[in-house]
Protein backbone atom coordinates (compact mmCIF):
# COMPACT_ATOMS: atom_id res chain seq x y z
CA UNK A 1 0.00 0.00 0.00
CA UNK A 2 3.09 2.15 0.66
CA UNK A 3 4.34 2.22 -2.95
CA UNK A 4 0.98 2.36 -4.65
CA UNK A 5 0.65 5.65 -2.15
CA UNK A 6 4.06 7.17 -3.19
CA UNK A 7 4.09 6.11 -6.93
CA UNK A 8 0.35 8.46 -7.12
CA UNK A 9 1.80 11.14 -5.44
CA UNK A 10 5.27 11.33 -7.46
CA UNK A 11 2.81 10.74 -10.67
CA UNK A 12 0.92 14.03 -9.05
CA UNK A 13 4.70 15.66 -8.60
CA UNK A 14 5.48 15.35 -12.11
CA UNK A 15 1.99 16.19 -13.57
CA UNK A 16 2.01 19.58 -11.78
CA UNK A 17 5.82 20.00 -12.99
CA UNK A 18 5.57 19.37 -16.18
CA UNK A 19 1.97 21.68 -16.40
CA UNK A 20 4.03 24.53 -14.67
CA UNK A 21 6.64 24.13 -17.59
CA UNK A 22 3.95 24.41 -20.50
CA UNK A 23 2.48 27.41 -18.96
CA UNK A 24 2.44 30.88 -20.89
CA UNK A 25 2.84 34.33 -19.61
CA UNK A 26 2.37 35.40 -22.87
CA UNK A 27 -0.23 38.45 -23.43
CA UNK A 28 -1.30 39.62 -26.16
CA UNK A 29 -2.23 43.17 -25.66
CA UNK A 30 1.28 44.38 -23.63
CA UNK A 31 3.30 41.58 -25.40
CA UNK A 32 2.47 41.80 -29.04
CA UNK A 33 5.24 44.38 -29.75
CA UNK A 34 8.04 42.39 -28.28
CA UNK A 35 6.29 38.91 -29.45
CA UNK A 36 9.20 37.00 -30.96
CA UNK A 37 11.11 37.68 -27.34
CA UNK A 38 7.82 37.35 -25.15
CA UNK A 39 6.58 34.05 -26.86
CA UNK A 40 7.13 30.31 -25.58
CA UNK A 41 7.23 27.07 -26.92
CA UNK A 42 3.93 26.90 -26.06
CA UNK A 43 2.18 30.21 -27.55
CA UNK A 44 0.88 30.76 -30.98
CA UNK A 45 -0.34 33.74 -32.22
CA UNK A 46 -2.96 33.49 -35.07
CA UNK A 47 -3.24 36.12 -37.62
CA UNK A 48 -6.23 36.36 -39.96
CA UNK A 49 -6.25 38.61 -42.68
CA UNK A 50 -9.15 39.82 -45.25
CA UNK A 51 -7.10 41.05 -48.40
CA UNK A 52 -10.53 41.46 -50.30
CA UNK A 53 -11.12 45.01 -52.41
CA UNK A 54 -13.96 45.98 -54.66
CA UNK A 55 -15.07 43.11 -56.42
CA UNK A 56 -11.50 41.14 -55.07
CA UNK A 57 -11.94 38.37 -52.08
CA UNK A 58 -9.52 36.72 -50.37
CA UNK A 59 -8.34 35.56 -47.17
CA UNK A 60 -4.91 34.68 -45.23
CA UNK A 61 -4.17 33.18 -42.21
CA UNK A 62 -0.79 33.25 -40.59
CA UNK A 63 0.42 30.84 -37.61
CA UNK A 64 3.27 32.17 -35.64
CA UNK A 65 4.69 29.47 -33.13
CA UNK A 66 7.98 29.21 -31.42
CA UNK A 67 10.56 26.44 -31.55
CA UNK A 68 13.07 27.10 -29.44
CA UNK A 69 14.64 30.09 -30.39
CA UNK A 70 13.38 30.43 -33.64
CA UNK A 71 10.00 31.39 -34.94
CA UNK A 72 7.93 29.34 -37.48
CA UNK A 73 5.54 31.74 -39.87
CA UNK A 74 2.93 29.61 -41.60
CA UNK A 75 0.65 31.44 -44.09
CA UNK A 76 -2.28 29.74 -45.90
CA UNK A 77 -4.24 31.68 -48.75
CA UNK A 78 -8.12 31.37 -49.73
CA UNK A 79 -8.91 33.23 -53.01
CA UNK A 80 -12.79 33.42 -53.13
CA UNK A 81 -12.99 35.54 -56.41
CA UNK A 82 -12.35 33.72 -59.92
CA UNK A 83 -13.13 30.19 -58.03
CA UNK A 84 -16.00 28.40 -59.69
CA UNK A 85 -17.23 26.18 -56.64
CA UNK A 86 -18.38 28.06 -53.40
CA UNK A 87 -16.06 26.45 -50.81
CA UNK A 88 -12.23 26.66 -51.76
CA UNK A 89 -9.36 25.29 -49.92
CA UNK A 90 -6.66 27.29 -48.19
CA UNK A 91 -3.73 26.61 -49.91
CA UNK A 92 -0.19 26.60 -48.00
CA UNK A 93 1.61 29.97 -49.36
CA UNK A 94 4.70 29.88 -47.31
CA UNK A 95 6.21 28.39 -44.11
CA UNK A 96 9.67 30.15 -43.14
CA UNK A 97 11.47 29.96 -40.23
CA UNK A 98 13.18 32.67 -38.80
CA UNK A 99 15.17 33.63 -35.63
CA UNK A 100 14.08 35.69 -32.60
CA UNK A 101 16.39 38.01 -33.39
CA UNK A 102 15.35 38.25 -36.66
CA UNK A 103 15.45 42.11 -38.08
CA UNK A 104 14.26 41.66 -41.39
CA UNK A 105 10.67 41.51 -40.54
CA UNK A 106 9.31 44.42 -38.69
CA UNK A 107 5.17 42.91 -38.19
CA UNK A 108 5.99 44.52 -34.38
CA UNK A 109 6.69 47.87 -35.72
CA UNK A 110 3.88 47.52 -38.38
CA UNK A 111 1.57 47.24 -34.97
CA UNK A 112 2.58 50.01 -33.89
CA UNK A 113 1.86 52.10 -36.62
CA UNK A 114 -1.62 50.94 -36.81
CA UNK A 115 -2.08 50.70 -33.34
CA UNK A 116 -4.93 53.22 -33.75
CA UNK A 117 -6.92 51.06 -36.26
CA UNK A 118 -8.06 49.07 -33.21
CA UNK A 119 -10.71 51.57 -32.98
CA UNK A 120 -13.96 51.05 -34.38
CA UNK A 121 -17.63 52.28 -35.20
CA UNK A 122 -20.33 50.45 -36.97
CA UNK A 123 -19.16 51.55 -40.44
CA UNK A 124 -15.35 50.71 -40.06
CA UNK A 125 -14.38 47.27 -41.87
CA UNK A 126 -12.21 44.47 -39.84
CA UNK A 127 -9.51 43.49 -41.56
CA UNK A 128 -7.29 42.32 -39.43
CA UNK A 129 -7.43 40.12 -36.74
CA UNK A 130 -4.75 38.63 -33.84
CA UNK A 131 -5.60 36.12 -31.87
CA UNK A 132 -3.83 34.28 -29.17
CA UNK A 133 -6.00 31.67 -26.81
CA UNK A 134 -8.75 33.96 -25.75
CA UNK A 135 -7.57 37.25 -26.45
CA UNK A 136 -8.22 38.96 -29.46
CA UNK A 137 -6.93 42.06 -31.24
CA UNK A 138 -8.89 43.28 -34.01
CA UNK A 139 -8.13 45.92 -36.91
CA UNK A 140 -10.26 48.11 -38.65
CA UNK A 141 -10.63 50.71 -42.18
CA UNK A 142 -12.69 53.29 -42.77
CA UNK A 143 -13.26 53.80 -46.55
CA UNK A 144 -11.35 52.73 -49.36
CA UNK A 145 -8.72 55.28 -49.58
CA UNK A 146 -7.95 54.14 -45.78
CA UNK A 147 -8.13 50.39 -46.57
CA UNK A 148 -5.39 50.65 -49.32
CA UNK A 149 -3.36 52.71 -47.19
CA UNK A 150 -3.34 49.61 -44.74
CA UNK A 151 -3.31 47.38 -47.47
CA UNK A 152 0.23 49.07 -48.91
CA UNK A 153 1.35 49.01 -45.45
CA UNK A 154 0.69 45.22 -45.12
CA UNK A 155 2.09 44.52 -47.89
CA UNK A 156 5.24 45.78 -47.48
CA UNK A 157 5.42 44.54 -44.30
CA UNK A 158 4.86 41.15 -45.40
CA UNK A 159 7.01 40.91 -48.54
CA UNK A 160 9.76 41.59 -45.63
CA UNK A 161 9.43 38.23 -44.33
CA UNK A 162 8.02 36.40 -48.05
CA UNK A 163 9.68 38.82 -50.78
CA UNK A 164 8.79 35.81 -53.47
CA UNK A 165 5.58 36.92 -52.80
CA UNK A 166 3.42 33.56 -54.41
CA UNK A 167 0.64 34.50 -56.37
CA UNK A 168 0.82 38.09 -55.58
CA UNK A 169 -1.02 37.70 -51.90
CA UNK A 170 0.77 40.72 -51.17
CA UNK A 171 0.36 42.97 -54.41
CA UNK A 172 2.53 43.45 -57.38
CA UNK A 173 5.35 45.73 -58.00
CA UNK A 174 4.64 48.11 -60.78
CA UNK A 175 7.37 47.92 -63.85
CA UNK A 176 8.27 51.25 -65.77
CA UNK A 177 9.80 50.77 -68.54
Amino acid sequence: MLIISLAVVSCKKKTARHTAILRSDFDLHSDLGEFKNKMTDVDTIKLFFDHSVCTYEGLERIEITKKSDSLKVRSLFKELTFKDHNDPEWQIMYEKSISENDTVWPLHMFIARNNHRQNSTSQHRRILSITHHSDTLNFYTDGLADLNRFLQDYYLTMKRLHPENKNGIYGYDILEE
